[in-house]
């Protein structure tokens, strides 16, 4: 990616959309859990870039960054 700003926003999209996830499931949300949703939401694109994403947020998640 070009643009480390766009970059960075994408991280904070893939957290946001992780703890959405766990909210409509009425999964308890806890360091774990988001890092847990983050795997599978990277699993389920899949397509290189989202795939990067979510493995970078999930990375910061479980550093607690």
């Amino acid at each position: 990616m070009k643009d480390e700003n766009e970059k960075t926003g994408l991280i904070g999209l893939a957290i946001g959309a992780a703890v959405m996830g766990l909210i409509t499931s009425r999964t308890m949300i806890c360091r774990e859990s988001i890092v847990e949703e983050l795997r599978r939401l990277g699993r389920k694109k899949g397509d290189g870039l989202e795939d990067e994403i979510f493995v970078q947020a999930a990375l910061l998640v479980s550093k607690g960054l």
